[in-house]
Parts: structure tokens; C-alpha cells; sequence
């Protein structure tokens, strides 16, 4: 007997399969081909080839009850399920900036600066809620960083095929990391490291495992600065059969800053997306506002992100958001930061 995965929140199947952020256009014109409907969890990974061949692995991944025995039936490309939530903003300051210390680790700047203490929260596609917390401060001759983060569901319904009025059961799918950053100055150039550990759970299956973030930044003039930064770099424990693959990034960015206005144009390589990733934007504060807006397209997909935040006092409120052409929805962020003295 074969079981769906359905989100309490959609009614519409929940397929757990290899698919992520990138490319939701294409997953989204593939299943119209099969008439069904489809509920998109972050918490997975991207997809890469022929669409018609992807299909096949969409009922892959369902749950066999034998013998009152649950068995998860993964896909062959199981290492993709799980750590592509760190490729979730983890705040709505990520969404405002592009060149911050979640892409680059040595853009952390917390030189003869107070320390701060922020939380942050979002809902992303498909009902998954994330939460973050953060804390940066200067340590000695240079700026340090602790990020924790949570991104997850937490009421999955199991159901038959047939349709019933009650679930046969409940479970959660999450991911979580706690970072330490640590950045310093040389001159021109910035550098920066971080190293994460990385958890993850669908139903009762876990894995965990270590991530390495490095940054460099490099003023070439006053005005013009190169970026590049490599993340997620590790190795986690085996799941089932295959050790999760984490979602490796390489990001290297252009931008121009005058006064406090930044025009930027970056590029992405993703472990999981077969082309590169295309942004462009700006951002920029007057007075106590900030803003910025960050154009995105990779092979089938554009979006936009951005938002904007206020400063009163020691507080200071963030608002971030997405919108893509998948027509998913919109997620949305809020952050509350504390200078403290």
C-alpha cells in the first residue's frame, strides 16, 4: 500500500523530492503535464536534466507501511533532500543586502561598533517557517559572529490515496545550523571564515555534518570592491544509504559604493543548478531608513527580492521579501535588532 505526503495547511500533495528554489518554473510545468497539484517545501534540493525524466522521481519518494513498518523511500539523488535550506536567507537583512555575512563571511564588520543582538522571522513557500538568531561584536583586532537558525515543518500529514477525514499521522521535516563567523582586515582586502554545524530530520531519518564559509573582500579603489566568497563546504553523516550532499555555492560579486548608496552585479555557481546565476541590484540609507532591491535569473527563473528597515534608538526593524515568476507565493521576513551597550 503506497501513502502521499500532504501539508495539513494545502490539501495538495507534498512531494519530498529533489527539487528547490532554482527552478520551481520548470517542476511547476511538469507536473501541469500530469495534472497535479504541488506543494513546495525549501527543504529540498534542485533539479537538473529533462523534465519528463524528473517526473519519474516525484511518486519515488512516498512511505510503504509494512507490516505496521515505515520505510522511506528515498531517490536515487537522496544527498539533494534536507541542507538546501541553507540557501534560505536567514533574515530579511539578507534580503535587503546582497553583500552580507551570510554570502560572504568577510563582509562582517563590527570595527569600533557596538554589539548586536538580532532575531529574525519568516515564512517561506509552502507554510515553512523560519526562525534565526544572531549576535556579532568586535573580538580584539577584528569583528566576530554566532548564527543560529531553524527552518522547518512541523505538521505534515500523512495520508492514504484514498481520501479520509483524519491523518494516519503527523510528522516534521527541519533543518537547523549554528555558525561561528570571524572576520579581519589587511590592508585593502577583507577576510573571513565561518564554520557551521549542519542538522537536518525528514520523518525519523537525521543526519548532521560540518560546513566551512570563506569570504574575501577587496577594495580596489574607494569606490569599486570584488567579493568572492565559497560556501557550505563539508561533509555530512549517511542517511539511510548516501550522506546528503550540502548545497556548495561560489559567489563573486562587482560592486560600486559612494556615500551610502551600492550598485552591485554578482554571478553564482551552484552545486545543484546546472547554469550560473545572474544578480544584479542596489541598496542604499538615508537617515535612518535602509532599502535595496536585488534582481535574480538563472536558466527558467527570475525573481526579485528586497526590502526595507527603520532605525529608532538602540532598535532597529527590518521587513524582507520575494517574489517569483514560479507563482508560489510570496515569502516574507521580519527582523528585530538590538544595539547593545
Amino acid at each position: 500500500m503506497i501513502f502521499h505526503i500532504f501539508p495539513k495547511s494545502k490539501r495538495s500533495t507534498l512531494y519530498f523530492i529533489p527539487i528547490g528554489l532554482r527552478h520551481l518554473p520548470h517542476i511547476g510545468e511538469a507536473l501541469k503535464e500530469r495534472d497535479l497539484n504541488l506543494s513546495v517545501s525549501p527543504i529540498v534540493g534542485e533539479l537538473k536534466g529533462d523534465n519528463k525524466k524528473q517526473i519519474s522521481l516525484y511518486n519515488k519518494y512516498c512511505i510503504n507501511f509494512f507490516f505496521k513498518s515505515v520505510i522511506i523511500l528515498f531517490f536515487s539523488q537522496v544527498g539533494a533532500v534536507g541542507t538546501q535550506f541553507l540557501s534560505i536567507p536567514p533574515s530579511a537583512r539578507d534580503l535587503v543586502y546582497f553583500n552580507s555575512p551570510w554570502r560572504n563571511p568577510a563582509v562582517l564588520n563590527q570595527l569600533n561598533k557596538v554589539p548586536e543582538l538580532g532575531l529574525a522571522y519568516g515564512n517561506w513557500l509552502a507554510g515553512v517557517q523560519s526562525f534565526g538568531f544572531r549576535w556579532k561584536g568586535q573580538i580584539k583586532n577584528g569583528s566576530g559572529g554566532i548564527d543560529i537558525r531553524y527552518v522547518g515543518l512541523d505538521d505534515i500529514e500523512l495520508r492514504p490515496n484514498k481520501p479520509t477525514s483524519k491523518p494516519l499521522a503527523y510528522y516534521a521535516a527541519y533543518g537547523s545550523s549554528i555558525r561561528g563567523v570571524y572576520s579581519w582586515r589587511k590592508g585593502s582586502l577583507g577576510f573571513g571564515v565561518g564554520v557551521k554545524r549542519v542538522d537536518i530530520q525528514i520523518y525519523q531519518e537525521k543526519s548532521s555534518g560540518t560546513a566551512l564559509d570563506i569570504g574575501l573582500k577587496w577594495g580596489v579603489s574607494e569606490n569599486i570592491h570584488i567579493n568572492f566568497s565559497a560556501l557550505n563546504l563539508g561533509k555530512m553523516e549517511t542517511i539511510v544509504s548516501e550522506s546528503p550532499q550540502l548545497p556548495r555555492r561560489v559567489i563573486s560579486s562587482l560592486s560600486y559604493e559612494k556615500n551610502h548608496y551600492v550598485l552591485f552585479g554578482a554571478v553564482e555557481s551552484n552545486i545543484f543548478v546546472e547554469k550560473p546565476i545572474m544578480y544584479g541590484g542596489g541598496n542604499g540609507r538615508y537617515k535612518n531608513l535602509i532599502f535595496g532591491i536585488t534582481a535574480m535569473t538563472s536558466k527558467g527563473v527570475k525573481s526579485i527580492s528586497g526590502g526595507t528597515g527603520i532605525q529608532f534608538g538602540i532598535y532597529s526593524v527590518t521587513y524582507g521579501f520575494q517574489w517569483g515568476d514560479q507563482h508560489l507565493g510570496m515569502p516574507q521576513m521580519m527582523d528585530i535588532t538590538i544595539r547593545l551597550p
